[in-house]
């Protein structure tokens, strides 16, 4: 089994701890949604940095750590980098597995919203 490459993952970490911080700091929001602002900009920055190292031909951040950072809350942050790297847009596979993780998403966050009662299925 591959597992995702760690330096990157300790970036992405770094980036996500460090915006969070400074959010919390500076403004008086949620801390979930100071959270999820910060993973998706780590994510952004993660996939801006394999497109820069692509450009460049040089060792590039593993796709497992891309679809792991997406999957961890960060997809949108993972489609606006993809739309503005204009990066793994051609990547059929990529963006198969990508979409699954998005639509895994949306039913982990329904099924919470559903459980505490926000959502009525009928």
């Amino acid at each position: 089994m591959q597992y995702p490459d760690i330096p990157f993952l300790i970036l992405w970490i770094l980036t996500i701890a460090s915006g969070y911080l400074a959010a919390a700091m500076y403004f008086d929001l949620p801390w979930c949604l100071v959270a999820f602002v910060a993973i998706n900009v780590a994510t952004f920055a993660l996939y801006g940095l394999d497109k820069l190292l692509a450009v460049f031909e040089t060792r590039r951040v593993p796709e497992r750590t891309l679809h792991l950072t997406a999957f961890l809350f960060g997809s949108p942050g993972a489609l606006l980098a993809m739309i503005a790297f204009r990066h793994k847009t051609r990547k059929t596979s990529f963006q198969l597995v990508l979409a699954v993780l998005v639509l895994v998403q949306a039913l982990i966050v329904m099924y919470f919203l559903w459980k505490e009662g926000f959502v009525v299925l009928s």
